[in-house]
């Protein structure tokens, strides 16, 4: 069973000293709306290990991320538009329909994430391999080295940096 817990309680914890959080739910707060996303807006969470956790509908806007261990995160339908989210872990991670706009991604795991549907528009990002992108956007991203069509990523229905639409499917290195 996962470790339940408020935005506001792990802000909490983190100011006094604590880092390792992994495997939680990050759930709502008593009397908000559960469909209301869960508000991190602009927090600073450096070197926080959220291995695991579910972090589904997080505001994680203008958050830093920097060095966060987030291996097999799940960041569906999470906002963290102009986060900073270098030399982070997100291997395997969930990101579907996660919106990463203006994301600084450098220096980041990504290998074996699945981003069908997530939004990656003028972020930053090193390469990942064994990707799932479907209905993925990457308009203007800057991506070294550009690496979407290689290392087993499979590609439907994405957009690439150049604004042109890749329907596929395609698969494995061309």
């Amino acid at each position: 069973m996962p470790w339940e817990i408020t935005a506001e309680e792990l802000l909490a914890r983190y100011a006094d000293g604590e880092r390792d959080f992994q495997g939680i739910e990050l759930i709502q707060s008593e009397g908000i709306p559960q469909e209301a996303s869960i508000d991190l807006e602009g927090a600073i969470l450096r070197d926080i290990n959220l291995h695991g956790a579910d972090l589904c509908r997080a505001n994680l806007c203008r958050a830093d991320l920097t060095g966060a261990d987030l291996f097999g995160v799940s960041l569906r339908l999470a906002w963290l538009k102009d986060a900073i989210i270098r030399d982070a872990n997100l291997y395997s991670a969930n990101l579907r329909w996660c919106d990463l706009t203006e994301s600084d991604l450098r220096g980041t795991k990504l290998d074996y994430m699945n981003a069908t549907s997530a939004i990656f528009c003028g972020a930053n990002i090193d390469g990942f391999e064994y990707a799932i992108l479907i209905n993925t956007n990457f308009r203007d991203a800057r991506i070294f080295p550009n690496i979407i069509w290689s290392y087993g990523n499979f590609v439907y229905k994405t957009i690439m940096p150049d604004g042109t639409i890749k329907s596929g499917p395609f698969f494995g290195e061309f």
